[in-house]
């Protein structure tokens, strides 16, 4: 939802759940990118996954902030959103701009599908098997991409519409 130039900074747009469990998953992905095996790493990631559950539950059912809620950009949203930034005036939005409400969803994706890959290569089945490994190590590289896309875009858009993203995801305004 795109805000107006009238509306004031201090307004809450993430709520202190949403908040947690940013930084929560953020610490999980950054943990399990150096601690690459074991015990710690499938239960960070089990856990990174439950907190990515409970956020899609909270932003489904529980939540009544605009920025907690779910919207699915449509292509042209996200064709406009980037014709705005190669002009270099970007709208403001409350949350998320259409291209980064599908990068929300893309991270979120490739963290079920690590933990999905990360315990089918412990099944009996696939025990001592390349592929879902293969797999596995593939989808990290991809998270690992989007995490530094993610944190180029808040500099970016931080710069561009002259607020500090970073600030507004730890105080929630």
């Amino acid at each position: 939802m795109r805000t107006e130039p009238s509306q004031p900074n201090n307004v809450i747009i993430w709520t202190l759940f949403v908040r947690l469990t940013h930084w929560l998953v953020a610490v999980c992905v950054l943990i399990n990118f150096f601690n690459e095996s074991g015990f710690w790493h499938r239960t960070i990631g089990y856990g990174c996954l439950g907190l990515v559950l409970l956020r899609i539950c909270d932003g489904l059912w529980i939540s009544k902030q605009p920025a907690s809620q779910f919207y699915l950009p449509s292509f042209s949203a996200i064709k406009a959103h980037m014709k705005e930034l190669i002009s270099g005036n970007a709208a403001s939005y409350i949350g998320h701009n259409p291209l980064g409400q599908s990068a929300v969803y893309a991270m979120w994706l490739l963290i079920a599908l690590l933990a999905f890959t990360g315990w089918l290569s412990r099944t009996d089945q696939y025990w001592g098997e390349d592929w879902p490994v293969d797999i596995h190590n593939l989808l990290s590289d991809f998270l690992q991409g989007m995490v530094v896309l993610h944190l180029l875009a808040v500099v970016l858009m931080s710069k561009l519409q002259g607020r500090n993203l970073i600030f507004a995801m730890i105080r929630g305004k």
